[in-house]
């Protein structure tokens, strides 16, 4: 009989391959997608409801998913989760295991048992093994629960590491400052990938945190422009502390990642709706997220920040693509800049990354003076 706890999901031997993890493009929510090298299917997840995980699993061609992952019970991450499971049924689900008192999570789990998903509550120690020797460790939530917390739907989120070989990748739903403490504490080791919690808000990413993950790269799953103001500048700063190439949906629509357990790959796929809020009819052909034929700046040159493209400005120290973009959002809402300083009112960088640029970068006529 099927083990939900085993998830031994195919018999075979896979060939060794490539784990591809998709950071959907859902707006101001979490949806993530997540594909051994056998086909084995994993959504952490399921957004908003807004924009339709379903059209999205529907392009990958999905009919049914091995494993659905509910990190809390939050809207913008369960909110599309009742159309996954009527539309894209898992084998299992799994929760944090803390009832919600609200329609969206009664929904959801009136639709868990007619279903027939197996059902079970997450917990740290829960082990899930998929082909490929890819395995899916729960770090949290732990027992006893916390309460008392800020939120404590937020601090029992269901966290997530998932391992290929040498490489990991670390999610974390909207996991908080106790949750993070409480994973430090049992012993958290570095991760290569981290999923940004809470959409980069100032409650989650301490530098505590950040400094025992020291994560390669960040993934931060938000909307555009949205009223939360994810993600702060705080947390941007931290992530750039710890060396991290910030990857944003709010900016560069899904975040594909790609290990075969050595190397390991991020593309930017670009967003996964058009403006009528239609699916991408191809969301798997990888979108440039600058102009890489933007010719190179001559070592000892310094670059104009009023006609880099943004390849050039992903090149300068502390940038890379994320802030490329906000530079160049910045200076087409503003006008040129007029001094180095205003880099400080863009998005994602603050005295820090400003003080390392000083040497690398200036301005045009039209501009002002350095």
């Amino acid at each position: 009989m099927f083990s939900p706890l085993a998830l031994l999901l195919s018999s075979l031997a896979a060939l060794a391959g490539t784990l591809t993890v998709d950071v959907l493009d859902v707006g101001q929510g979490d949806a993530i997608l997540l594909r051994s090298p056998a086909g084995k299917t994993v959504l952490i997840d399921a957004g908003t409801g807004k924009r339709d995980v379903v059209p999205m699993l529907r392009a990958r061609g999905l009919e049914k998913l091995d494993l659905a992952i509910a990190t809390h019970a939050h809207a913008d991450h369960i909110g599309g989760m009742d159309e996954v499971l009527a539309a894209v049924p898992p084998r299992v689900y799994v929760d944090q295991g803390m009832p919600h008192t609200t329609a969206t999570y009664n929904k959801v789990m009136d639709l868990v048992e007619s279903s027939g998903a197996g059902y079970k509550p997450g917990t740290r120690g829960v082990v899930f093994n998929l082909d490929d020797g890819i395995q899916l460790e729960l770090l949290g939530p732990m027992e006893p629960r916390l309460r008392g917390t800020r939120s404590d739907l937020n601090s029992n989120s269901v966290v997530v590491r998932v391992t290929k070989g040498e490489r990991c990748m670390l999610f974390t739903g909207d996991a908080e400052e106790p949750t993070e403490q409480m994973l430090i504490q049992k012993g958290l080791e570095p991760c290569d990938v981290l999923k940004v919690a809470h959409h980069g808000s100032g409650h989650s990413s301490t530098q505590r945190f950040l400094d025992a993950v020291q994560p390669e790269v960040a993934i931060i799953s938000c909307g555009k422009d949205n009223k939360y103001k994810h993600p702060y500048p705080e947390t941007l700063e931290r992530l750039a502390r710890v060396g991290a190439k910030v990857y944003r949906t709010d900016l560069q629509g899904t975040v594909r990642v790609t290990t075969d357990g050595k190397s390991l790959d991020v593309t930017v796929l670009g967003p996964e709706q058009d403006a009528g809020g239609n699916a991408s009819a191809a969301p798997d052909v990888p979108q440039p997220a600058s102009d890489e034929s933007a010719p190179a700046v001559a070592a000892g040159t310094r670059l104009d920040l009023n006609s880099a493209t943004a390849a050039q400005l992903d090149a300068l120290p502390g940038i890379g693509p994320s802030k490329a973009t906000a530079i160049i959002r910045w200076r087409e809402s503003h006008g040129p800049f007029t001094s180095i300083e205003q880099l400080d009112d863009v998005p994602g960088i603050g005295p820090a990354t400003l003080a390392g640029l000083r040497d690398r970068v200036s301005l045009s006529p039209e501009g002002g003076s350095r």
